[in-house]
């Protein structure tokens, strides 16, 4: 008789990355008032980093000023209890330069929340990017 028992397998930085760039909504986890916040946002990958949008005034436009957040993606199918999950740690900054305003735009980054003259751009780069997958193993 077989039966399947979880088996997780840390990822290296190449898998990470190519993983990251399969998706575009994931959440951005930082602190608001001492606590942890983690908001849902449409992202791209560019480079080495992570570009989303966010609104004007709200807790990510307040974080933009360079503090330290997490941002994970995941992939979870519940039915075969198999998936993976990837987390980028980095400074989260502003992009005010308008040649990376122009390489942002050609991303095409759909935002379906913060959209309008007030959004703005932020990116998250690499700084640590770990990973790990679940995957069924036969017993």
């Amino acid at each position: 008789m077989t039966t399947s028992a979880p088996w997780l397998q840390e990822l290296d930085q190449r898998e990470c990355a190519d993983l990251l760039r399969t998706g575009s909504v994931g959440r951005v986890v930082l602190t608001d008032r001492a606590l942890p916040v983690a908001l849902p946002v449409n992202y791209a990958v560019d480079g080495d980093s992570v570009v989303f949008r966010t609104a004007s005034p709200g807790t990510l436009s307040a974080a933009t000023g360079g503090s330290v957040v997490a941002f994970e993606v995941d992939e979870l199918d519940l039915e075969s209890r198999e998936g993976w999950s990837v987390l980028v740690t980095g400074v989260m900054r502003e992009i005010t330069s308008v040649s990376e305003l122009l390489r942002v735009e050609q991303l095409r980054l759909e935002s379906w929340g913060a959209a309008g003259p007030s959004a703005r751009f932020v990116r998250v780069p690499f700084a640590l990017l770990t990973g790990r997958s679940l995957r069924a193993q036969a017993v």
